[in-house]
């Protein structure tokens, strides 16, 4: 009797952990967000490094795991935890790619960070994997500002890879861009890779 006991309890405490974790992963998931809009980095890092173990234990939706993975990814290059940021980046890809959903925007922040770094092969790798699927969702036509700015940066990473000529064919493309949509403005910021190595 004890046994048949312990089996029904089994899932049921399972069950309440995993809607504790929800709960708790939820919370820290909060606290990142104000953290990043006040730019207090650190402070982010340390806020969703527990949402994404707590969202991980919970076993989310591999659409709501990608969010905490790409966020916490964003605030440990800010931070200066390259390495690590770039595999939470990762991560956040392949749960995009598990859940069916565009997957153009870990792959954006990938390149960033490796530009950042002056990896530059690394960085057009990364560009040249996101823009057919920018392209695919019409990003030219729906942000064309923003598709401009990732442009520009393409144009650096190849610069910096010395394909010089396809780097000046690709700054002409966004010159057009924006030449077609004037006025036009980004309205993201970009995530400030490198910038709070003094607050780790």
């Amino acid at each position: 009797m004890k046994r048949l006991t312990a089996l029904v309890l089994i899932p049921v405490l399972a069950g309440c952990v995993s809607a504790v974790s929800e709960r708790v992963s939820a919370n820290y998931t909060r606290l990142g967000a104000a953290a990043q809009e006040q730019g207090d980095w650190a402070a982010a890092r340390r806020a969703y490094a527990r949402a994404t173990l707590n969202a991980d234990e919970a076993g989310l939706p591999a659409d709501r795991r990608a969010i905490v993975h790409y966020e916490y990814g964003r605030s440990l290059g800010a931070t200066c935890f390259f390495e690590q940021s770039e595999r939470e980046l990762h991560t956040a890809y392949e749960l995009d790619q598990r859940a069916g959903h565009p997957v153009y925007l870990s792959l954006i922040e990938l390149a960033r960070l490796m530009l950042d770094q002056q990896k530059f092969v690394q960085s057009t790798t990364y560009f040249e994997r996101a823009l057919p699927a920018l392209d695919a969702a019409g990003a030219a036509a729906k942000a064309p500002a923003a598709y401009a700015d990732i442009l520009d940066e393409y144009a650096q990473a190849l610069t910096g890879a010395e394909r010089s000529t396809e780097a000046s064919n690709v700054l002409e493309r966004a010159d057009a861009l924006r030449g077609d949509h004037p006025g036009k403005r980004s309205i993201t910021d970009r995530t400030p890779y490198g910038k709070f190595c003094r607050l780790i």
